[in-house]
């Protein structure tokens, strides 16, 4: 079947879509180099990742972010698998940042988020963190994961490239580019505090 096919079973919750769901993304990425170590280090199951990906499918209704526009439903799927297996690594769970990298801050702004040690101050700054990224992911979770790969797992361009397999690190550049004139612009929308001029 093609993927607009396949895409109807899996939004119907039909056994047949989910079947190959498992066959051809979460069983082969279970087996996959880059995540099969990691899932052997923090004793994760093929069938967890299975159990995540239906619940973010279907209880959260992630399926619906899917465009059904001729692109991988495979790939899209593989993403959010991956996803899981990164988010394991307790070790990887530091802020996401929305800094710039040098030569793409054209403003000459400083983005960095707030360093006093307030308590209350870092715990809104976080949550105006997590709104931007949510905005994020919602526009676009490719975009999304690249950030999430670059800023917090501190992966380079091209271990992104080959992770999630962008065309090039190019690429991989200037998506993540665009995540973060994207998050500069979510920040500004919800930071009501002005906590960037602190």
């Amino acid at each position: 079947m093609d993927d607009h096919e396949w895409y109807e079973l899996v939004k119907a919750g039909e056994d047949d879509g989910w079947r190959l769901v498992w066959e051809r993304v979460v069983e082969p990425e279970s087996k996959s180099m880059r995540s099969a170590e990691m899932m052997a280090r923090y004793s994760i199951t093929a069938g967890d990742l299975m159990g995540m990906l239906y619940e973010d499918m279907m209880a959260r209704g992630r399926i619906k972010l899917y465009r059904d526009d001729g692109g991988s439903f495979e790939g899209w799927l593989r993403r959010y698998v991956r996803g899981y297996v990164l988010s394991a690594d307790p070790n990887a769970h530091g802020e996401i940042s929305i800094d710039a990298t040098p030569d793409s801050d054209e403003g000459g702004k400083d983005w960095d988020l707030p360093s006093r040690d307030d308590n209350v101050e870092r715990k809104e700054a976080w949550n105006v963190t997590h709104l931007c990224f949510r905005d994020l992911w919602n526009e676009d979770p490719e975009r999304a994961y690249i950030h999430l790969l670059k800023t917090r797992f501190m992966l380079s361009s091209e271990e992104v490239r080959d992770f999630l397999d962008v065309s090039s690190t190019a690429n991989v550049d200037k998506i993540f580019s665009r995540g973060v004139k994207f998050m500069r612009e979510a920040w500004s929308r919800h930071d009501r505090n002005g906590l960037l001029d602190k």
